[in-house]
């Protein structure tokens, strides 16, 4: 069957009925976030110590009722505006970070709904490209949100267009970076390493 679905080819669109999510970082709350769960399940583990010497299992004071009355019986006192104040700003960047959006991860192929590539990936796709070129020695890429940045080590042979060509073919195929920079250091044919 080939039919085509806007201007992809049948076959790479997404088959879920539901919208399928680039792949992304994790979240910038979660490191705060099982930081303050493992200090809740700390809290946990003390009520049920409190709980256990309730039923008589054990002896000793119980460590939340304690602080319960110390705290009920505590004066407001002027350091408490510092904790007050230190409490609101550290609510706000919870909030903060909890709505902040997830770093991507991945890259999208231009022909396909559901492909993803790493920025790793593309990066050695332009190196190895670039190295296929006659009189090109080595080739180091570099790919960011922005560009690609690809460095040849080539002979003064070198066909430069050829270069830049096979390296935005493989920019191409991804929908970011938009461009491709190439730079060039070139040695005569009888410098060896």
């Amino acid at each position: 069957m080939s039919t085509e679905t806007g201007n992809r080819p049948a076959g790479t669109s997404d088959t879920a009925s539901r919208k399928v999510f680039a792949p992304s970082g994790r979240p910038g709350a979660a490191i705060l976030g099982a930081v303050i769960g493992i200090a809740l399940l700390v809290l946990c583990g003390v009520a049920v110590r409190d709980l256990v010497l309730e039923a008589g299992w054990i002896d000793g004071d119980p460590w939340l009722g304690h602080a319960a009355h110390w705290s009920s019986e505590t004066a407001w006192t002027s350091w408490m505006w510092a904790a007050a104040i230190a409490c609101i700003v550290i609510g706000l960047a919870l909030l903060v970070a909890s709505m902040k959006p997830r770093r991507a991860t991945h890259l999208r192929l231009t022909d396909h709904d559901v492909l993803w590539t790493r920025r790793v990936d593309v990066a050695r796709r332009c190196s190895a490209a670039a190295q296929a070129v006659a009189g090109v020695d080595h080739a180091t890429t570099v790919v960011t949100r922005r560009k690609a940045k690809c460095t040849v080590i080539a002979r003064d042979s070198v066909d430069r267009d050829r270069v830049h060509t096979v390296v935005d073919e493989v920019i191409g195929d991804v929908e970011s970076p938009n461009r491709a920079v190439v730079r060039f250091s070139t040695r005569n044919a009888g410098d060896r390493r």
